[in-house]
């Protein structure tokens, strides 16, 4: 009886054994969303709080230095490195025609998912060659597998050199001119100067608040979709964002003060006053159903944008529920249709000079386009960007890419 004990002891521990390995051995449930993170300065921000679930892929000059970047035992499906292969990358035009024929990030992307996404963000600084170029070729790229992507660009700073407005105008333009494209613009400016606190009530300084507004935009798998059929049937291309973060709704008393306080810091500089376009998504505790019901937020935020502003339309999204112990309210607005006008204006004015000496070497045209090669030398006509035929008037290189499985 004894040596039968010892048996079933033995073989009942072989049997969790070769479970607890089969476990170890078992692939994950495929991930429904992609982040496409592309420069020093997001990437270097995302890392600070990895997200799990998603299909990252990491995009910047060298691979080496992403490679560097990276904490231990964080393996991203992609990490791009254009200057590995000697292309040049300091402004948009020097990328452009290599990023807009290399297909490694869609194919990637779709090898990672066997079911069709629920949406990719596409998340980068548009001061540099590489993510001035990218963000606009990305989106056609997944326009063309009908996904639906939501492109977040960082702006520069106001004492970044007239080279990173150059390529941020350059960007913007490009994003204007593809079809399909929805850019959420912020401002590097303003996020470092951001104050405000998590749901657990821990201090949320500086730009720590986009990894915020991440874990929320992620939470909600229909956010892309949402909006980006919004932007589609409105033809509204560039939001902008206020965003409130674990608002205690005892402490604030109502939704319209939350409202008025988010705007006083706002992630980026625009005329709410011209705004048209509102989307709304909210997280907040299950709890607070009853105090707050759907239809009462909805009225307080439609009388809120209507008190600004002559809306066009407003999208309030089905809120999170949590099931928090707490009374905290988070919600992003992404305003669309604004006046853009002062925003090009001042960027216009700075990079007069260098737009003047790119036509002028034909390294681009008037419209922001790369030119025509006709015998290995440019000619300014007016194609598509986003067209396959487009070239440099340097050799094209094929470009590096690693993948991490």
């Amino acid at each position: 009886m004894q040596v039968s004990q010892m048996r079933y002891n033995k073989n009942a521990f072989n049997i969790i054994t070769s479970i607890e390995k089969h476990l170890e051995h078992l692939i994950p449930l495929i991930p429904k969303q992609a982040i496409v993170c592309i420069g020093e300065y997001p990437i270097k921000m995302m890392l600070k709080q990895p997200i799990d679930g998603i299909i990252p892929v990491f995009i910047e000059k060298s691979s080496g230095d992403v490679h560097k970047w990276l904490p231990k035992g964080y393996k991203p499906h992609l990490i791009i490195g254009y200057e590995d292969v000697d292309i040049a990358t300091h402004f948009w035009y020097d990328v452009l025609p290599t990023i807009v024929q290399d297909k490694s990030v869609i194919d990637c992307i779709k090898k990672q998912s066997q079911d069709k996404l629920r949406g990719t963000i596409i998340f980068g600084s548009i001061w540099d060659g590489v993510g001035s170029a990218s963000i606009p070729s990305l989106i056609t790229q997944f326009q063309s597998q009908n996904i639906d992507s939501l492109s977040i660009a960082i702006l520069p700073s106001k004492i970044q050199p007239p080279d990173a407005h150059f390529n941020t105008y350059a960007s913007l333009q490009l994003c204007l001119a593809t079809e399909n494209s929805t850019v959420l613009c912020l401002d590097r400016d303003l996020l470092e100067t951001f104050n405000g606190v998590d749901r657990k009530g821990i201090q949320i300084k500086g730009n720590a608040v986009v990894n915020y507004l991440l874990d929320l935009m992620l939470a909600k798998e229909s956010l892309v979709k949402e909006i980006s059929e919004l932007s589609r049937t409105f033809n509204i291309k560039l939001f902008s964002a206020l965003v409130i973060t674990a608002a205690s709704f005892r402490v604030y008393g109502s939704l319209n003060n939350m409202l008025d306080i988010a705007l006083l810091k706002p992630l980026s500089n625009f005329d709410l006053s011209s705004s048209s376009l509102l989307y709304v998504l909210l997280r907040m505790p299950a709890k607070l159903k009853e105090a707050i019901p759907r239809t009462k937020l909805e009225l307080a935020i439609t009388n809120w944008f209507r008190a600004k502003t002559a809306p066009q339309s407003i999208h309030i999204s089905e809120p999170i529920y949590t099931e928090d112990m707490n009374d905290r309210i988070d919600a992003i607005l992404l305003f669309g249709g604004y006046d853009t006008a002062k925003l090009f204006a001042e960027l216009d004015f700075i990079v007069s000079d260098l737009k003047h000496k790119a036509v002028k070497n034909g390294l681009m045209t008037e419209k922001w386009l790369l030119p025509k090669i006709i015998d290995g030398q440019p000619a300014i006509h007016t194609a598509p960007v986003n067209a396959t035929t487009s070239q440099s008037t340097k050799t094209r290189k094929k470009v590096y890419s690693e993948s991490i499985i």
